[in-house]
């Protein structure tokens, strides 16, 4: 019976052997491009966050700038009542 076993699977072996080529080359390029994909995934994640950090240190900046500008308003105008009051 072992026997019998043993040459089916030679013989499926040999008919077989191109199929079994393409399909374990088709499956190690499945690996692969999983492999690249991970790769670039990992790229994408890390440039979201570095477009993140640019964005938030951004938002401070416009943040401080708008700050900046209303005391400067509010000192411009203060001045100006000062001015007026002096007349």
């Amino acid at each position: 019976m072992l026997s019998r076993t043993i040459e089916t699977l030679k013989y499926i072996l040999q008919e077989y052997r191109f199929y079994f080529c393409i399909i374990i080359f088709l499956l190690s390029l499945l690996v692969y491009n999983r492999y690249e994909i991970l790769i670039v995934e990992k790229k994408r994640l890390e440039i979201d966050k570095e477009l993140y950090q640019l964005e938030v240190k951004s938002e401070r900046r416009q943040k401080e700038y708008d700050e900046k500008m209303k005391q400067q308003q509010a000192e411009i105008e203060r001045m100006i009542k000062e001015i007026k009051s002096h007349e």
